[in-house]
């Protein structure tokens, strides 16, 4: 805050001279103005490259002001906006003391909370700044708290009978060398079996390491948010199997945990929730069991890959901020540095950045079954020193030591790459022929050839060229190629999935929510993706596709799978091929179908949960559709349990939710088409006012504010409501509405009629929104509309439009200007009227039928993201101007 951190130099001071700095080795003065910060050894309080090569904190200019915006948070202590500009520093510090921290939304909080950050809020900041461009979108903490509940307490249970079906009792529970297909002959069902089976088959201690063998992997880790989902999963799971145990091997019996809104809440036996003090030797032995079970989750269990850097930044930041919540103070006797009397010293926190990588995850030089035996036989290391140079890294206790241990990991990567190289199949391959070409070419003949033979020997020598000229451009393009500036190597990047022979044994789950964007924007990668091999490839498909087989590919047999992605592949041609790949690699479990509720704020998605197994396929699997009796928010898997079913998918690549009947046809609609969204065509909804009564005005009214000042006209315009439209047509009902978008900058004292009307129904009435108690989304004037929208001169330009709530089609062509209402969509753009003939068919009345969300009245919601989904024929010129023409004539 702006009280200890007055320049821009105490902030260089408290980065890089306190918190990177143990308490003895900084400086007198230093201590004097923070001696109550602790040391936090992290790589975030370590100059990085952009400092070094440009300038630090300390060299911005103390004097300098930013001009503040004029649709700041930051007000005075009237509630009016500031005006003016500010200085640097102080504006940054009131920006972010605007906002609560401490919650990533509406969700309730406990109160003795608020004063711990909620990590989430740092992925919910990020991806709304930077991941949308990149196709990542925000999740909300209950899809990524159902997500990780059902997948890593089915991986818990999985990993139990696997090591009872090994060894009764195991002290480091190896891989199984089979899966076991979704529980088939398995002796532990639920969680509670294997609770029953403590104290019996495996103790407490036993218990412990089965479950810190679990591997979870997110390969588009993004902000985290999956990662800190499964660390409290994982607690909670330990909390109800009783073996969540201090380091003397007591377990925490009076507490209980249990992950609530997505956050880790412990509380007592009486139902308090857990607060840390360091005088009490019992929360003392809590704070540090959770510690330090939090640190060994974190180190052994959790893994993630992301192809930008910033995000890898923030997700290795919020593990550590969730690391940092349960910190603890050492006990006098074991302070390691001086301190003022009375104060403690907070335990060092390990370096568990190591474990979240940046790099692209679909994109390898080497293949996972490259062979390291010949690297580890001529390598001075081992895959058991690489995991002690990772072990060491984590708990290096000096800038220095942690240094020499990225240079050893450093150094034993580049070993295992350089071995892996020359003893790839390819260059192998190509000195083979290169040889057979050097023979052939060098090699004297006794006799003279005859013309057949000397054609043959040609031959051969253009077929041995030709093979080489192809392998020395494919291995040099994996040399010199930019698509693989990114690479990551999943081969040795993570030496927790190897055995003791280098080979690559996988992880136990993978979990996330993969990127959706289609494979025609990235179009160099596109082609990369369609030679590299990559099953679930196809023109137009999207690359949450090629996550899926990646995410196959690196789990271990009988491995999970659960990602959160579009559904779009239950219907789409490109997602023939990702069906297939299903049903021909893994088993699917279970889906939960999300259609009916929006759950990303950004991204009008429709979406499907999704687990699957690396095993055959072999049985059913669960389907839920989730619906609008769902309450937003509430358990999904309660709701999965009460509305699940069976559903028998065909062993072919044409599976679909739905009779074969109704996918046949859906197919055939599909074939050779583009989306509608794919046309040049922007939809919008119609603009709501907040308080319609006021801002939506007979005709009568209209006439009498235009006879008390003519100006007034200027800003009322003729609207069209839902119920105004129909099949190709509209009937004006005299409506109007007065028009005051708050983008529009108007002044109301420029048109007093007005103003003295809106009077007549109060300003508090006209500041509400139509939900009692909010505020309305304007620039805080009285009487502007509710929505400060950007595309209000698209209501004056030819369009189509239709209302939201119909029984059937009914879409209409404007070109006279009306403005619409909430209760209606508009569309502007290209081949309007070609698109009106699409919209108002047979055809497409039935396949909206398949794909539209009902209002259960027997209407559908005509939603933009439901209209954007339409296949549509490219027509010739020909078909499109007599279609027009017939538009004309109706």
């Amino acid at each position: 805050n702006s009280k200890k951190i007055n320049d821009f130099d105490d902030l260089d001071k408290l980065f890089f001279q306190v918190l990177a700095k143990k308490i003895e080795h900084r400086a007198s003065g230093i201590r004097h103005q923070f001696g109550k910060v602790p040391y936090l050894n992290s790589s975030l309080f370590d100059p990085n490259d952009l400092e070094h090569e440009t300038l630090f904190v300390s060299n911005l200019d103390d004097s300098l002001t930013l001009p503040i915006l004029s649709s700041t948070v930051l007000k005075d202590s009237t509630g009016k906006k500031i005006k003016g500009e500010m200085n640097t520093l102080q504006y940054l510090f009131a920006f972010l003391d605007s906002y609560d921290f401490s919650s990533e939304g509406s969700e309730e909080i406990q109160e003795e909370n608020k004063r711990l950050i909620n990590a989430s809020v740092l992925g919910l900041i990020f991806e709304k700044i930077n991941g949308y461009k990149e196709g990542s979108f925000f999740t909300p903490g209950f899809i990524t708290m159902y997500m990780c509940r059902e997948t890593i307490r089915r991986a818990v249970i999985q990993k139990f009978n696997d090591v009872l079906l090994l060894s009764p009792q195991p002290a480091n529970p190896p891989h199984p060398p089979t899966p076991s297909p979704q529980g088939e002959g398995e002796k532990y069902k639920t969680l509670n079996d294997v609770y029953n089976a403590i104290g019996t088959e495996f103790t407490r201690q036993q218990a412990n390491e089965i479950i810190n063998s679990l591997k979870i992997c997110d390969p588009a880790v993004g902000s985290g948010h999956f990662l800190v989902s499964a660390l409290n999963e994982i607690l909670t799971i330990k909390s109800e199997l009783k073996i969540l145990m201090d380091r003397s091997g007591k377990v925490l019996r009076d507490y209980h945990v249990a992950v609530v809104n997505d956050e880790l809440i412990i509380t007592d036996e009486e139902g308090r929730i857990f607060e840390y003090n360091p005088n009490n030797p019992e929360s003392q032995r809590v704070q540090e069991t959770l510690f330090h079970e939090k640190q060994t989750i974190i180190e052994n269990c959790l893994f993630g890959v992301d192809i930008n850097p910033n995000s890898v930044k923030i997700c290795r930041l919020r593990l550590w901020i969730e690391l940092l919540k349960s910190a603890y103070y050492l006990p006098h006797s074991l302070a390691p540095s001086p301190t003022r009397e009375g104060e403690r010293e907070l335990h060092t926190l390990p370096n568990i950045d190591i474990n979240i990588k940046c790099g692209n995850s679909l994109i390898s030089r080497y293949t996972l079954d490259a062979d390291l035996r010949e690297a580890l036989k001529k390598s001075r290391f081992s895959i058991e020193s690489y995991r002690v140079a990772i072990m060491t890294y984590r708990n290096a206790q000096n800038k220095e030591q942690k240094r020499e241990m990225e240079q050893l990991i450093a150094t034993i990567k580049s070993d295992f790459e350089t071995e892996i190289r020359s003893n790839d199949k390819r260059l192998i391959k190509l000195k083979q022929l290169q040889g057979d070409l050097f023979t052939l070419t060098n090699q004297t003949a006794l006799f003279e050839r005859s013309k057949k033979e000397l054609k043959a020997w040609n031959k051969k020598i253009q077929h041995l060229t030709s093979n080489i000229q192809h392998l020395e451009t494919e291995l040099e393009e994996i040399k010199t190629n930019r698509i693989y500036e990114n690479a990551f190597e999943w081969r040795f990047e993570f030496p927790e999935v190897l055995n003791d022979d280098g080979d690559f044994i996988g992880f136990d789950v993978v979990i996330g929510n993969p990127p959706y964007m289609s494979l025609s924007k990235i179009k160099e990668q596109a082609v990369f993706f369609e030679n590299s091999g990559y099953e679930t490839y196809t023109k137009g498909s999207d690359i949450y596709c090629l996550f899926y087989e990646k995410g196959n590919q690196i789990l271990k047999p009988g491995g999970l799978l659960t990602y959160i992605t579009s559904n779009s592949w239950f219907r789409v041609i490109y997602g023939e091929a990702l069906r297939r790949y299903f049903t021909k690699y893994m088993q699917p479990i279970s889906i939960l179908n999300i259609e009916d509720i929006q759950v990303f704020d950004e991204a009008t998605v429709e979406s499907n949960i999704i687990t699957l197994q690396k095993t055959q396929f072999t049985q059913p699997l669960l389907v839920c559709n989730l619906s609008e009796d769902y309450s937003f928010g509430s358990s999904l898997s309660d709701y999965f349990s009460k509305h699940g079913f069976k559903f028998n998918i065909p062993k072919t690549s044409d599976w679909f939710i739905g009779s074969q009947e109704v996918t046949r046809l859906k197919t055939k609609i599909e074939e050779g088409v583009i989306l509608l969204k794919d046309y040049k065509v922007d939809i919008y909804r119609g603009f709501l006012t907040g308080l319609n009564s006021a801002f939506i005005i007979d005709d009568e009214t209209k006439t009498r504010l235009h006879a008390e000042d003519p100006k007034n006209i200027e800003i009322i315009r003729p609207i069209l409501r839902g119920r105004n439209i129909k099949k190709y047509s509209f009937q004006f009902e005299n409506q109007w509405a007065i028009c005051t978008f708050p983008s529009l900058n108007i002044d109301i004292d420029d048109y007093p009629a007005i103003k003295k009307y809106f009077y007549e129904f109060g300003e508090k009435r006209l500041q509400q929104s139509g939900n009692p108690g909010s505020r309305k989304k304007t620039n805080n004037k009285w009487f502007e509309t509710q929505d400060s929208i950007s595309y209000w001169r698209d209501f004056e330009k030819p369009k189509i439009i239709w209302g939201e709530i119909s029984d059937r089609p009914k879409f209409a062509y404007d070109d006279s200007g009306y403005y619409a209402e909430a209760t209606t969509f508009l569309m502007t753009g290209e081949r309007l009227k070609f698109l009106l003939a699409i919209l108002n068919s047979k055809v497409s009345e039935w396949y909206f039928n398949q794909i539209s969300t009902t209002t259960g009245m027997g209407t559908n919601r005509w939603k933009k993201y439901k209209i954007e989904l339409l296949p549509v024929k490219i027509p010739s010129a020909s078909q499109e101007k007599e279609i027009e023409h017939l538009v004309d004539q109706i």
